[in-house]
């Protein structure tokens, strides 16, 4: 064998030398604007359907396409240690970025099966490294930290009941009952569905204050100054 054809061999592609990662941080990317969707609609005391699920989410992965596309990177990308690039350090720029969020979960099939990423090639975009170390990598960590946080919101607003989950679980269920009279161990549904029925009926929720005082003597006594 030659040593031309030995390079050649072990020579890899710019475009295929990080693409497992990539792969990683798209799936992490995808999923986490899945739950922010989810987060949102939650938040927003909105009841979640296939259709609104799907929106939701498909909102959040245009918005953080849009921000890798200026800024190289998104949370799954810079944990991995990853940019999206094209050329020589350039960032893809704002229509590539949503152009990528198009092309990106079907690229996560195509991978699969392809063993290398044909619609990032066509858009002329590839992953890299994160230059410079620690120090390079603390550099840009402002915009995958703002994810992250939403995230964690989004989390939170998963876990937490609605208002209309508060009140069911407090008026209309057994658990609801032991809950607001202090008859059983206090758990997280507990907890948080009493802490905001007192926390509005404090605020001017005069509906719920008269339910807390006539059926629910643990929140009736949180009521008092």
């Amino acid at each position: 064998m030659s040593d031309g054809a030995l390079f050649s061999m072990e020579t890899i592609p710019t475009e295929a030398r990080h693409q497992g990662r990539l792969w990683v941080a798209d799936l992490l990317d995808l999923t986490g604007c899945a739950l922010v969707g989810w987060g949102a609609l939650r938040a927003a005391e909105q009841v979640p359907t296939a259709g609104t699920l799907a929106l939701a989410g498909a909102v959040a992965w245009f918005a953080l396409s849009a921000v890798g596309g200026l800024t190289r990177r998104t949370p799954g990308r810079h944990f991995l240690g990853l940019t999206l690039e094209r050329g020589e350090g350039r960032a893809p720029g704002l229509g590539r970025g949503l152009l990528r969020g198009l092309t990106a979960p079907l690229e996560l099939l195509l991978q699969v099966v392809l063993q290398r990423r044909p619609l990032d090639a066509r858009l002329g975009v590839h992953a890299a490294a994160i230059q410079g170390g620690v120090r390079g990598w603390l550099r840009g960590v402002e915009v995958p930290l703002i994810g992250v946080v939403l995230f964690a919101a989004a989390v939170w607003s998963i876990v937490t009941p609605t208002r209309d989950e508060m009140i069911k679980y407090l008026d209309h269920t057994l658990t609801g009952w032991h809950c607001c009279h202090g008859t059983r161990d206090v758990t997280w549904e507990c907890r948080t569905s009493l802490a905001r029925a007192v926390r509005e009926a404090k605020g001017g929720d005069t509906g719920l204050a008269t339910f807390l005082r006539l059926d629910c003597p643990v929140g009736a006594a949180r009521l008092k100054p």
